[in-house]
């Protein structure tokens, strides 16, 4: 069987037209999956602990402009948090030199910079 040149420019415009749909395909299902918020892939320790944080009402309402950059970009500071705590894990995270200590329990989220 000899491969043309003809022959191979045919294959790779089909290859690509099927990848252009299965593209335009995902595209269209992890928008519908997500509302249109993306994807976000938290795998290691510090985002998990995040996105928790995150996901996680804050009681009494407070100040969420000031709140929001840190569940976002901060760093948890695992030997200093305690998540094993009864009844509510604290969690010391700090973001631009500044420390924030967040307790969660199970249905709010409650915090407060020492």
């Amino acid at each position: 069987m000899k491969l043309t040149v003809s022959t191979f420019l045919k294959r790779l415009l089909y290859f690509s037209i099927g990848l252009s749909v299965g593209i335009v395909f995902l595209n269209f299902i992890v928008n519908k999956k997500t509302n249109g918020k993306g994807m976000e892939f938290c795998y290691l320790p510090n985002c998990r602990v995040l996105k928790e944080l995150r996901n996680t009402s804050l009681r009494p309402i407070q100040d969420t402009a000031v709140i929001a950059p840190v569940l976002l970009n901060g760093k948890v500071l695992f030997s200093e948090s305690d998540p094993r705590r009864e009844p509510c894990k604290q969690y010391v995270v700090t973001y631009q030199g500044e420390r924030y200590v967040f307790e969660r329990c199970d249905t709010y989220l409650t915090y407060y910079k020492p």
